[in-house]
């Protein structure tokens, strides 16, 4: 959420006889569930205001009274130094006749309408409640539940507005007296933090095994440690759901949980008890330690350290591991008894959603799993784990989930709409009151769970919003079913929404040049793009070039086994494929050879992600895949970046449109495998190709439109080598470059650029 935290407010001018003031504050923003409240009645005591202060809908409001000079120090305290989670979007300072309060208190929460709502996200433990849970004298010594004003859980357990205990899962548990006391004692930093609690009155942990029956723990932490320890397999209850944990150094362990996961090669994330362990695993810039040690506790995406502390398994084949820092009590009390980094990745069966119930995850995942380690704190929507990774010295967002979302947009959006979003990397977006909200991470909803999760997760924050849409927004190919079958619907082409989501995130309005590179998309024509240039705003677009069209055999099945990608692309060129494609059966070869003469189950397409497998497996290094983009992934990877040289590439024109042409780039790299170049200068000469092709396209298009201004989006682009390469050359040619950095440049940024497009165009499609 891209808000200002210092707000500048008109000084107040001090006249007449008596310098007494009223005045009714509201401040918008970021200002609920992050002890913005108790902050105000703090400073209102100090400088001698009376009054009130509440929540009134998803704004703080304050009716305050005192001296003109006192108002004035107070007002400037308190918007300009406000908690550090607050964000102030916009403040209001009316004027009122004296009311004669005689006292400054905090009073009860209301509803509002027609105002912007802005939620909570969830926040990692503070420095002051990880000193409480290791300090023995403390009442909440060893607690995992321990939070304040400044941390803890938010989003993941709030079920409507304002952020009151009445309104959140915490309900359930009644507030002891000490509890109590804290939460009203204005000088507590606990005072008004709803999901406050302690031992005596909150949620617990209990340790079960696989069958859901108790093991009986006195200390159920250090027992599930004890048994990691022993090479076994947690499912571990956190903030937004479950993990699957292991011991990271335990090489059988981990393998143990690929197989059974059937997670074969796609990398594993692991946490680490702090920043120093992290620098042994992993190379850190001054940025990415700022954002490994921030509130926010993502997993960030490093470049690994050579030879590595871990085991190869954890993340084979790739020069990235992705590494986080504790982020509630329950982890940094797990790395107290002696573990030093766990593998944690998602508590789901490879394709689903996220288990976040007991039941259920236990029901699920006891095939998985060993033993599971519970709470009894409910959570109300599942959160995954945040996926960011720094590019170019800032922070780019790759999976936006826990800390990050709902992420909040000021778009000025003239019509309530629900963005559906893609099919695959799903977020759903939706407007209300002219601001954007972009949903948490959602997965691929191909799977039935996935779309429960996925409707659960909608239902939830329309009810949070009390939102219902005008039009619904989908992709052209979606196969998502809208619940608003009366609705207006709008079919949004999917690379369109691409280049429009990184339009929005930089507020642009074009005309810009799209450059829009992924694995696939329904296009205009009924052929599958996915290596498009456009011209376009975001209510029109313009196909004015893209890759050259390959027809590859094999549907949905040449995805997950790149070797007939590759097949087509030398079946294309009439080029002798079993002289290239070492490995595969003769037999199989042959028979995708007569399904391309014949044209059976063969679809045509522009797509860059489809080229990029193709170079994968013409080079030997994955005929097949177990995880999305494993082949351009690992492309990458054996890159030798002190390569400059590229091969030769054409553009042609045809039909009115720039044609990227493969086949002299395919011909170059055929050349080099015969003369046995290693496939690291293949590779580095192959990525510098595209990057010189694409920059020679952009300048014509340029040329011919007189544009300035270039967008790069598509999950291509995850590619490091290629996006700041394109970055460089482009910058270096004139242009001004824009990429997606808050807004995911995969399919998850896909339901921003629908909202903004069905809000262009007034549901004209």
């Amino acid at each position: 959420m891209q808000l200002s935290r210092v707000f500048k407010v008109r000084p107040l001018k001090c006249r007449g006889q008596s310098s007494k003031r009223r005045y009714v504050l509201e401040i918008q923003g970021l200002v609920q569930g992050i002890g913005y409240r108790p902050y105000v009645y703090k400073q209102g005591i100090k400088f001698r205001i009376n009054g009130w202060v509440s929540n009134r809908g998803s704004a703080l409001v304050a009716d305050i009274e005192g001296e003109c000079a006192d108002i004035k120090t107070f007002l400037k305290k308190i918007i300009k130094e406000p908690p550090k989670l607050a964000y102030i979007q916009k403040v209001k300072v009316i004027p009122k006749k004296i009311k004669g309060y005689e006292e400054f208190k905090i009073i009860k929460s209301s509803s509002g309408e027609n105002e912007v709502k802005f939620i909570a996200h969830d926040v990692a433990t503070c420095a002051e409640c990880l000193s409480d849970i290791l300090n023995p004298s403390s009442p909440r010594y060893g607690y995992a539940f321990t939070n304040c004003t400044s941390c803890g859980p938010r989003y993941s357990i709030v079920k409507e507005l304002p952020y009151d205990r009445i309104n959140t899962t915490m309900k359930s548990f009644e507030m002891c007296p000490d509890c109590e006391r804290e939460y009203n004692d204005p000088n507590n930093r606990r005072f008004h933090a709803q999901p406050n609690c302690c031992p005596k009155c909150g949620p617990s942990l209990r340790l079960v095994d696989s069958k859901g029956k108790d093991l009986l723990s006195d200390n159920p932490i250090k027992d599930c440690v004890c048994f990691i320890n022993k090479g076994k397999i947690a499912a571990i209850k956190g903030l937004g759901g479950f993990h699957l944990a292991c011991q990271a150094e335990n090489i059988e362990a981990i393998e143990l949980l690929r197989k059974r996961k059937n997670r074969p090669h796609k990398p594993f994330a692991i946490m680490v008890k702090d920043i120093e362990m992290a620098k042994k695993l992993a190379h850190m810039t001054k940025e990415e330690e700022q954002v490994l040690l921030s509130n926010k506790r993502p997993i960030l995406l490093l470049n690994k350290r050579e030879p590595s502390l871990l085991p190869e398994n954890i993340a084979p084949n790739t020069k990235k591991i992705g590494i986080m820092l504790p982020y509630t009590p329950l982890h940094c009390l797990l790395f107290k008894e002696g573990i030093s980094s766990l593998v944690m990745t998602s508590g789901n069966i490879s394709g689903g959603p996220i288990q976040y119930e007991n039941d259920k995850a236990i029901n699920s995942l006891r095939n998985i799993a060993d033993l599971f380690l519970i709470h009894n704190r409910r959570i109300n929507i599942p959160v995954e784990d945040s996926v960011v990774k720094v590019m170019d010295h800032k922070e780019m967002i790759i999976r936006g989930a826990r800390s990050y979302t709902p992420y909040i947009i000021n778009m000025k959006i003239n019509h309530e709409i629900l963005a559906a979003g893609a099919e695959q990397k799903n977020t759903f977006c939706l407007s209300k009151n002219g601001y954007g909200y972009m949903s948490q991470y959602l997965g691929d909803l191909k799977e039935l769970n996935a779309y429960s999760t996925y409707e659960k997760a909608i239902n939830n924050l329309e009810r949070i919003l009390e939102f219902t849409p005008d039009m619904v927004a989908f992709d052209l190919q979606s196969q998502i079913h809208s619940k608003y079958p009366w609705t207006k619907k709008v079919y949004i082409q999917h690379h369109h929404a691409h280049m429009v989501s990184c339009m929005v995130e930089h507020k642009l309005f074009g005309p810009v040049i799209g450059v829009i590179f992924d694995g696939t998309g329904l296009g205009t024509d009924e052929s599958i793009w996915g290596g498009e240039f456009f011209v376009g705003t975001r209510d029109y677009f313009e196909r004015v070039g893209h890759l050259k069209y390959i027809t590859i055999q094999g549907g949905e099945q040449a995805i997950r086994e790149p070797w007939r990608v590759a097949l087509s692309y030398l079946h294309c060129i009439n080029y002798d494929k079993n002289q290239v494609l070492k490995g595969i059966d003769e037999e199989a070869i042959n028979l995708v050879t007569q399904a391309l003469e014949r044209q059976v189950n063969c679809f045509k397409t522009s797509s860059m992600g489809r080229f990029f497998d193709g170079v994968s497996s013409l080079l030997n290094i994955r005929h097949h895949i177990t995880y999305d983009a494993q082949g351009a992934i690992e492309l990458q990877n054996i890159l030798d970046a002190s390569i400059k040289e590229g091969y030769e590439y054409s553009i042609i024109e045809k039909d009115n449109t720039y044609q990227m042409d493969y086949e002299s780039i395919l011909l170059g790299i055929l050349k080099d495998i015969e003369e046995k170049v290693p496939n690291s200068v293949i590779s580095a000469k192959f990525h510098n190709a595209i990057t010189n092709a694409t920059v020679e396209l952009v300048c014509k298009i340029s040329k011919e439109y007189r544009i300035k201004q270039v967008v790069l989006s598509g999950g291509v682009f995850q590619n490091d080598y290629l996006l700041l390469d394109c970055l460089r050359k482009l910058k270096e040619c004139g242009f001004v470059v824009y990429y997606n950095q808050q807004i995911p440049i995969n399919d998850s940024g896909i339901s921003v650029g629908q909202l903004a497009i069905a809000d262009a165009v007034g549901g004209k499609s």
